[in-house]
């Protein structure tokens, strides 16, 4: 969009004030302490102000009464960035930066109403937007976000028209942005397109104006590839560069989606060492940031592609304890994590904790997939197919997503001598392979793959074949034990310890059927006693880990 790079007369309105100003009236408004004139300067300059007057500005906050900074959201901004450059680099500090935003955020939420002048709404809004995310509310944050962005359109008319001389270029598309941030980490990533699109769309022109636009671009790049939307994800990398030069301190800040995107791209076409750096680029899974669930899962994505899937598990429980979740992922966590574990857990032979996973998950749709492919691995190929067409009916199917459900049904049918229906099924996924999806193919028997690859008269390294002939790992499966539904409930309450009167009168059917379930969960697990069946059922992850147990 032109205007993301071409000023209007509104921005260049904005800019020649900057400009007339320059470093000498900066310098001239924290000497006099002129704050008002400083706040309309740091609309403009935006990250630029703290980078290049971080001493003198946070010299001024120390002369200043403690609490005028905090009825300033902009100068508040300004000097919490500036108090983090001071000391770049030092983990420490920037901790203390990540809670100084977090602890005003907080209180600017209680304020919010206080606020008449845009900037300053814009400001506090984002930081109690930072705070409620922090804490993991997601649905207060875009509140928040609803209600500034409502507000801004009720009171800032001049606001509206980016051809207005009298227009304050202040932040723009910071809000949208943040609302579209909000909306990943609580999973609804078409929600979050809607906003980023927005951020992108309002952001203005560099050198000061376009950074929101910029962290929109690197933001929606990761969605795409998440998806293994290949080109979408490509193109909105390269518009990064088109909104404008990021300063090397704010990148990491900024643009963390897209360094996460291309390590992503590179898993899937097999390049490991472009995959590696990127993810040594990123940064560990367990710092402090917005996108660490995206981290995570693009490392433990990484783990199941080239490195050993056990190391994956132990790096992604890291990162859920250092962020508060002290486990690995749960039934309700956000669906990139739930994801990630159960390929990490497929790829470790523990194919039933997947199938049990997926049956519990908040999000189940996700995790069929994986779910169908351990049953295809473990020999159960009835199950292996209606769990795969279930996926495939899903209209949230992801284009990664698709091509190993068609590679599933394409196994399925093979074994069972359907060379027709196996050609058109494996033609499907290689169409989807020749766009950059590689990796899901190593994830199932090699000579199978090649079985169907000469079948349809691929040749098997167009599929990234080559890495994975000389691989001595085979995906495999654990033992898939399937129970029904009453029989998952009498297996929860042998784990508490109840007796079989207790269980039949806890739902309401005989002790004999209690009894009759109980035999066929012992021959299931193929035990002898509550003991051996309750071990092995832990073992396989049949027992929900909410469930009460007996000590």
């Amino acid at each position: 969009m032109k205007w993301l790079v071409t000023p209007g007369p509104g921005a260049q309105a904005a800019h020649s004030r900057a400009d007339e100003h320059g470093e000498h009236g900066v310098l001239s408004a924290i000497a006099s302490g002129d704050l008002d004139t400083l706040e309309d300067l740091a609309d403009v300059w935006w990250f630029e102000l703290p980078a290049r007057f971080g001493p003198e500005l946070l010299g001024l906050l120390e002369r200043l009464p403690a609490t005028m900074a905090a009825r300033r959201p902009r100068l508040l901004m300004a000097g919490v960035l500036a108090y983090q450059l001071a000391e770049a680099g030092d983990d420490a500090h920037l901790r203390a930066t990540m809670r100084l935003f977090e602890l005003h955020g907080v209180r600017l939420s209680k304020r919010l109403r206080s606020f008449t002048r845009p900037g300053d709404m814009i400001a506090a809004g984002a930081l109690a937007m930072h705070a409620a995310r922090t804490r993991g509310q997601y649905r207060t944050a875009e509140g928040i976000g609803a209600w500034v962005e409502e507000h801004l359109l009720r009171t800032d008319d001049a606001g509206a028209l980016p051809w207005s001389a009298d227009r304050r270029v202040g932040r723009p598309g910071l809000i949208a942005l943040n609302r579209g941030v909000t909306a990943m980490l609580a999973g609804r990533p078409a929600v979050a397109i809607g906003h980023l699109r927005r951020a992108y769309e309002q952001a203005g022109p560099p050198p000061f104006q376009h950074f929101a636009g910029a962290a929109a671009c690197a933001n929606l790049a990761l969605l795409a590839a998440v998806r293994g939307h290949h080109a979408m994800a490509e193109s909105w990398l390269d518009r990064i560069g088109q909104c404008g030069p990021v300063p090397e301190w704010l990148e990491h800040h900024l643009l963390l989606g897209a360094v996460i995107a291309r390590a992503l791209l590179a898993i899937d076409r097999l390049d490991a060492y472009a995959a590696e750096q990127a993810l040594d680029q990123a940064g560990s899974a367990e710092d402090p940031g917005d996108l660490w669930p995206f981290l995570a899962a693009a490392w433990a994505a990484y783990s199941v592609a080239f490195d050993e899937p056990v190391n994956g598990l132990l790096g992604l429980d890291a990162a859920c304890f250092a962020h508060g979740m002290g486990m690995r992922p749960g039934p309700d966590a956000h669906p990139v994590l739930l994801r990630a574990h159960a390929d990490l857990l497929a790829a470790t032979g523990e194919g039933n904790r997947v199938v049990a996973l997926a049956e519990t998950a908040a999000t189940t749709g996700r995790l069929l997939p994986p779910a169908a492919r351990v049953r295809l691995l473990a020999g159960d190929s009835d199950g292996a197919l209606t769990v795969a067409g279930r996926a495939m009916r899903d209209a949230g199917v992801t284009p990664r997503d698709a091509l190993e459900l068609q590679l599933v049904i394409a196994v399925v049918h093979l074994r069972s001598g359907e060379t027709d229906e196996a050609r058109a099924r494996f033609l499907h996924a290689v169409e989807l392979g020749r766009q950059g999806l590689l990796a899901p193919f190593a994830l199932f028997p090699r000579d199978e793959v090649l079985e169907l690859c000469h079948l349809t008269g691929t040749d098997p390294q167009d599929l990234g074949m080559t890495r994975t002939l000389d691989d001595a790992r085979n995906p495999a499966s654990g033992p898939i034990v399937l129970l029904t539904r009453r029989e998952r409930a009498v297996l929860v309450g042998l784990a508490a310890g109840d007796s079989a009167v207790r269980i039949a009168a806890d739902h309401g059917v005989s002790v004999n059927t209690v009894r009759t379930q109980v035999r066929k969960v012992y021959r299931k697990l193929n035990a002898s006693s509550r003991t051996s069946a309750l071990a092995k059922a832990g073992q396989l992850g049949l027992i929900p880990p909410d469930a009460p147990r007996t000590a």
